[in-house]
């Protein structure tokens, strides 16, 4: 009757674990002592014929082997049956104690190991081994039972249940916070470009875009959804027209909003606007002055520019940016800008007492003026070569009997010397022509 019970009592317990096992689990949750399948053993002065009785009596597939309490090892009903099976196995080996033949590659695992190190232990043996039970034992040393493989399979499959139940979950969150981000983009790149001109300024104010005296074109390519390259085309006075062009230390939302500031800081000084080296000293002031305060470390590349519709006079400051062209329309030669005063200052938002001159120059009718950001000459193909200032000439030159379209004609020649591939940088361009007879 006590030996009905115990077998009744594994049996429940077997059917507990199935429903442990089967249900998802996390590494850290995992109770050992939760995992014994038996605790069938024999002692070690018992003889072989006793120990295949009781395999017998038993459906598993090894015993654990005892001193008293003391855990000798462990053996198999497969090595019992071949020792039993020959000819004169029987004769031979039924009076031989069983602690004379224990299984040679036993496993032994504290109750405290994580039941990753388990895994790992146990599934890196060997083949003639792979599917021996593991004996569980206490601090102590002491026998707590034997673990099969296969439940240390079943136990591994619902980790990984578990674990691919987590990813698709943090796959779930992943891809709802990308789609919020992606919204959040769009909404920054709206405001963005909503900033920009959609409409240029008309000089005379009572002019159309026909008879205007200058003439705008833009183009504005950024690397990613958003960027930091920025212009501004502004009515200074009832004849002249501002125009800023930037490039901000890299790209993306940080850059954009940059971008963003400044385009509040220019309107700020509509004082200085007349003067390009006063409001790109002011600006480069109160940018100093803000970055300072956020601790962040960044600078700004920037051209700004008044361009007299009625005098044609030009007058520019830079900051560490790229020279304009000068198209001129009488000879069709292209023009480094530059006057006596040039000489660029730093980048904006690094040095708080920089100074930035004003230089002054006199277009032709028909002149055209190019300010450009660094993205355009720095493209570069697949062996790494950069389009360059002299891939930007050779466009303006081949193209330059096509006034009209100019500047998107400059984009398709850049894309092609990428050979199809994105753009690295934003990629600006800004354009304004003098036309004083409409």
């Amino acid at each position: 009757m006590q030996e009905q019970e115990k077998l009744r009592a594994e049996s429940l317990m077997e059917e507990a674990l199935k429903i442990q096992i089967n249900d998802p689990l996390r590494a850290d949750e995992v109770d050992l002592r939760t995992l014994v399948s038996h605790r069938t053993a024999v002692q070690a002065n018992d003889t072989i014929e006793s120990v295949f009785a009781a395999f017998a009596k038993h459906n598993v597939e090894f015993i654990a082997i005892l001193d008293t309490s003391s855990l000798v090892g462990l053996c198999s009903r497969h090595q019992i049956s071949e020792l039993l099976g020959g000819r004169y196995g029987f004769s031979l080996w039924a009076r031989k104690p069983i602690g004379q033949h224990l299984s040679p590659n036993e496993i032994r695992v504290l109750v405290t190991t994580p039941i990753g190190d388990v895994l790992k232990k146990v599934f890196a043996r060997g083949e003639e081994a792979f599917y021996d039970d593991v004996l569980l034992v206490d601090e102590d040393q002491s026998f707590l039972g034997l673990i099969t493989t296969q439940t240390l399979f079943k136990v591994q499959n619902a980790l990984l249940r578990t674990n691919i139940r987590d990813l698709i979950e943090k796959e779930r969150e992943i891809q709802a916070k990308n789609e919020q981000t992606q919204m959040d983009l769009r909404m920054a790149m709206e405001l963005q470009q909503a900033l920009m001109p959609v409409m240029y300024p008309v000089f005379p104010a009572n002019a159309t875009l026909e008879t205007a005296r200058l003439r705008f074109s833009h183009v504005y390519l950024p690397a990613s959804l958003i960027g930091g390259d920025f212009f501004f085309i502004a009515r200074v006075s009832d004849s002249c027209a501002g125009i800023f062009i930037c490039d901000v230390m890299g790209h993306g939302v940080r850059s954009a909003l940059i971008t963003c500031m400044l385009r509040a800081l220019i309107e700020g000084l509509g004082s200085e606007a007349a003067d390009p080296g006063k409001l790109m000293t002011r600006l480069n002031t109160e940018l100093t002055s803000i970055l300072k305060q956020t601790g962040t470390v960044l600078f700004v590349t920037a051209v700004y520019c008044t361009l007299d519709s009625e005098t044609g006079q030009l007058r520019f400051a830079r900051a560490r940016h790229p020279n304009p062209l000068r198209i001129c329309s009488e000879n069709k030669q292209i023009e480094v800008l530059s006057g006596q005063s040039d000489k660029r200052g730093p980048a904006l938002g690094l040095l708080p007492g920089a100074h930035y001159n004003t230089s002054a120059t006199s277009l032709s009718p028909g002149d055209r003026i190019l300010l450009f950001t660094d993205g355009l000459i720095e493209a570069e193909d697949g062996d790494s070569r950069q389009f360059g200032m002299d891939g930007l000439t050779t466009s303006l030159r081949r193209n330059l009997e096509r006034p009209d379209n100019l500047l998107a004609l400059i984009e398709k020649d850049v894309r092609a010397f990428v050979e199809g591939n994105d753009l690295q940088d934003d990629v600006c361009l800004v354009m304004v022509q003098w036309n004083p007879s409409r």
